[in-house]
């Protein structure tokens, strides 16, 4: 999950500082969480180094290597591929390619990799209440509401944020309920 995390925040941080209004606020949040998370995988990588999981540690390293491969050539590759499409008059394709929050863009990018964490949260629908946090599921549920809502707010209005965001509510405000339910009802 840390590597999720790191892949979410770093570009959620982008997007939150290139959004108009600029997020300040939030790019800095996603920065620090983007901090510790990485803190967080060097100390996960040292335990498994000295409990002798060398051949853990060197997979866990290629993968990560793997990813940010991928995402230099996305970077270096992507506005050519990008001018390629839109220059090729592909209606609808060339036209979804050069929008504002098109495929292109974080401002894509960044709610995709947010239905990763719905995505989680949605494969757990059945989770013992036991080990639903409190106040993990009290956050997520208040971020999926109140970022739905900032999602329309924001230039480019991001409709795929929009989306993340009531899916996420939605199942983080299920396991909260039941959470409540079993926990003080």
């Amino acid at each position: 999950m840390t590597g999720v995390l790191l892949v979410y925040s770093s570009l959620f941080a982008r997007w939150a500082w290139i959004v108009q209004p600029r997020n300040i606020l939030l790019a800095a949040c996603h920065a620090t969480n983007v901090a510790a998370q990485a803190n967080q995988m060097r100390r996960a990588l040292e335990y498994k180094t000295e409990r002798g999981e060398t051949k853990e540690v060197q997979e866990i390293l290629t993968k990560a290597g793997a990813v940010g491969a991928g995402a230099a050539g996305c970077l270096a590759f992507g506005p050519l591929v990008q001018r390629q499409i839109i220059a090729a008059n592909l209606g609808p394709i060339s036209d979804l390619a050069g929008a504002a929050a098109g495929p292109f863009t974080v401002h894509f990018w960044a709610p995709m990799s947010k239905w990763l964490i719905s995505g989680a949260s949605f494969m757990d629908l059945n989770r013992p209440t036991e080990l639903v946090s409190l106040p993990q599921y009290t956050a997520l549920t208040a971020t999926g509401f109140f970022f739905s809502r900032y999602a329309l707010l924001v230039v480019p209005v991001n409709y795929v944020l929009c989306s993340v965001n009531i899916a996420l509510f939605g199942s983080s405000f299920y396991h909260l309920a039941r959470k409540i339910k079993a926990d003080y009802l």
